[in-house]
């Protein structure tokens, strides 16, 4: 799952960097690749095992006809935003010349787009001669022969390329917004962040649970048999036992927290010493310089969704840490919900999926989910919307023979702005089927944006509808 999403942000950043190339060449704006000499540094160093490269040009300006070397396994780099056969022979021509071979065994050049389908390699040996051995198949590459290398690199070697590749990008879009000529107006970027209103006060008291007692019950009752247990699991059996099955609720250190008032309900109210209760303020405990507080009402935000979103056919998977959309109806094959973006659509959050050559067998069951993570700043808390895909053989356990093929075939299908119109689909669900639980979902944040790859107004981000999405005439 994880080096699934690694390798697709390596695939959309690379892509967005030869993007920006691309246009900053159009523009004859040629200069742009001495603008990344020393941010290719860390990745060529990474993929290539080269912990002494550096830029030459820092020893010579416009070091002749390469830029970053490492003199100790003998490798040298020409970075270049054009690809022409031209191109290469003007670097080999001043490599020879310059008698760099002399110092160096290797020499790539990297084309920061596209490279071309091929090059003459007899044109190449007229250069070389027997002096020096340049492949133009291999030693000639583009961000996609980097690409192939990256990938066949361990997990945590890949996030730190996808890091340094960030970096790059971020280079790209200042170069470009640097050089510009002209002002751009502002744009509007809708983010994947909700501000949340909670309910203004929360309940706490001390438990008053035999808790010795509560785990004979789960052993003799439910069948209980794990030797390794903790006591919020056992405060869970205690609430069970007293007919309350709401998990909106925390225990911590002894106490248990909610935003329900304990003392109306009964199931609560058994397991507490009734003389401890008290209200708190919620705005007190969120500005407290705890971090206990805080992951408190983080885990009763995420505890008192669990419940309402549960009225409304969502599951929580512990093991992914999201909720998932089921059907509405026992024995239903898809759900579809109707929503408001730009325009009045409905979204599949549900699909079963059934063996084309044996009627009524299920293969798997398709559920879009979504994780939420909460922050606390400026004095609100806000809750982060990720989306994305759970495939379950029951309704309830991940799929393992399924989950990992469907979801790489998903992701590939995925562009910026089907991503983007989940998140929007999801903040609308959240806004119109919390409100009873008292957390209230605002509409997305908006940001103002002067990057025009990633503005509202593209083409790619407007288009309201995609595959999971249909007008409603």
């Amino acid at each position: 799952m994880e080096i699934i999403n690694v390798e697709n942000e390596l695939r959309d950043v690379i892509s967005r960097i030869q993007s920006q190339v691309k246009l900053s060449t159009k523009q004859n704006r040629y200069d742009i690749n001495l603008a990344l000499e020393d941010a290719f540094i860390p990745v060529l160093k990474e993929v290539f095992q080269l912990p002494h490269l550096f830029n030459l040009n820092s020893q010579q300006k416009n070091f002749p006809g390469i830029d970053l070397g490492d003199q100790y396994d003998r490798v040298a780099f020409q970075i270049t935003s054009s690809t022409g056969l031209e191109k290469v022979k003007k670097t080999l021509s001043q490599f020879i010349e310059k008698r760099f071979y002399e110092s160096f065994d290797e020499l790539y050049i990297l084309t920061l787009v596209e490279k071309q389908s091929s090059y003459s390699q007899e044109s190449i040996d007229k250069i070389t001669g027997s002096q020096f051995s340049f492949n133009t198949r291999s030693h000639v590459i583009d961000l996609g022969d980097l690409l192939s290398r990256i990938t066949s690199m361990r997990i945590t070697a890949q996030k730190r390329v996808l890091h340094e590749f960030r970096l790059i990008l971020g280079e790209v879009d200042s170069f470009l917004q640097f050089t510009e000529a002209e002002e751009r107006e502002p744009q509007i970027l809708t983010t994947n962040i909700s501000c949340l209103k909670l309910p203004e006060n929360l309940y706490v008291a001390d438990v008053n649970v035999d808790f010795d007692d509560v785990l004979k019950r789960a052993r003799t009752d439910l069948g209980f048999t794990r030797k390794k247990y903790s006591r919020p699991l056992l405060m869970k059996f205690a609430l069970l036992f007293a007919g309350f099955e709401n998990p909106a609720w925390v225990y911590y250190e002894g106490r248990l927290f909610s935003f329900i008032n304990m003392a109306n309900e009964p199931g609560l109210l058994s397991v507490i010493d009734e003389g401890t209760l008290e209200t708190l303020n919620t705005a007190d405990l969120s500005e407290s310089d705890y971090v206990e507080n805080h992951n408190i009402l983080r885990m009763l935000i995420t505890n008192t969704l669990i419940r309402q979103l549960d009225i409304v056919s969502l599951s929580f998977s512990q093991e992914e840490r999201s909720f998932y959309f089921q059907p509405l109806n026992e024995g239903d094959k898809i759900r579809q919900e109707i929503w408001v973006g730009k325009q009045k659509a409905t979204r599949t959050v549900y699909e079963c999926k059934e063996n084309s050559r044996e009627a009524g067998k299920i293969l798997y069951h398709k559920h879009l989910s979504f994780r939420l993570s909460f922050v606390y700043m400026n004095a609100n808390w806000y809750g982060l919307i990720i989306p994305d895909w759970l495939f379950t053989y029951n309704l309830y356990k991940k799929s393992h023979k399924f989950h990992e093929r469907e979801l790489k075939k998903q992701k590939k299908l995925e562009r910026a702005s089907s991503v983007r119109n989940l998140t929007r689909f999801i903040a609308y669900f959240l806004t119109n089927n919390t409100a009873d639980s008292g957390i209230h979902f605002s509409a997305l944040e908006q940001l103002e944006c002067f990057y025009p790859d990633i503005v509202e107004g593209s083409n790619d981000l407007t288009k309201e509808n995609n595959d999971e999405s249909d007008d409603i005439k």
